[in-house]
């Protein structure tokens, strides 16, 4: 079996739920699929001054994890940029979510892409506080019909779980319309909350943290594409 190694893109932090969720996610896949598979987490305080050819050259995988603000906002930004144009799988949850979006708009795009959580006094935020907190909330998440992620989560619609307060603004949507990164799901008030890049082996994105079911035993479907493809 080919060797994976998955680097964990943030701070370790083992109070963050969802961090305990990653490893334990991993730890069910070694047990169902490949128990070779290896982690280890890097802080992107040591992307920034390392750079990512040095700190995830290893890497088969990147998973770009809950728990902002990081320490590094441009090493996070690294982090991505070298899974995207390196084309090692990547999934980014909460926090890596919206890092994401904002180094797909800046890189891609061409646009300023700024966070409101770390740059407060900033006019036009990308990612912005949400109207109404999802932290520690359960939702319904709906399936773009025919993309990648009806295609993961086996249906049309899932309950998933948050822990976040910002999210994309609406008003920078359709930005994205006609580039490769797509949106596979919305919430009921059609928000988004998931995407994938197209032309890409694996590159999503979700604003929910698929790995919190793992705290229940369960591998998330999406999780365990990730991993399949690292």
């Amino acid at each position: 079996m080919s060797r994976r190694e998955i680097i964990l893109i943030g701070k370790r932090d083992l109070s963050i739920r969802a961090h305990v969720g990653i490893e334990a996610s991993i730890d069910a896949f070694r047990r169902e699929i490949d128990p070779a598979i290896t982690f280890h987490w890097v802080a992107t305080s040591e992307i920034a001054d390392c750079g990512p050819e040095r700190s995830l050259a290893s890497a088969t995988g990147i998973w770009c994890a809950p728990g902002g603000p990081y320490e590094s906002t441009e090493g996070a930004l690294q982090a991505i940029r070298y899974a995207r144009e390196q084309r090692r799988a990547f999934l980014g949850t909460c926090g890596g979510f919206q890092h994401a979006l904002m180094e797909y708009c800046r890189n891609v795009l061409g646009r300023e892409a700024v966070h409101e959580e770390t740059a407060t006094a900033a006019p036009n935020p990308l990612i912005v506080k949400l109207a109404c907190s999802l932290v520690g909330v359960n939702a319904r998440v709906i399936a773009v019909p025919g993309s990648s992620f009806t295609e993961m989560i086996g249906g049309a619609e899932s309950i998933e779980e948050f822990n976040c307060n910002y999210g994309l603004a609406a008003s920078f949507e359709s930005i994205f319309s006609g580039s490769d990164l797509r949106f596979t799901a919305y919430d009921e008030a059609k928000q988004v909350r998931a995407f994938a890049l197209a032309g890409h082996p694996f590159f999503v994105g979700t604003l929910f943290q698929p790995e919190r079911r793992a705290l229940a035993g369960a591998l998330h479907p999406i999780v365990r594409a990730f991993l399949q493809h690292a």
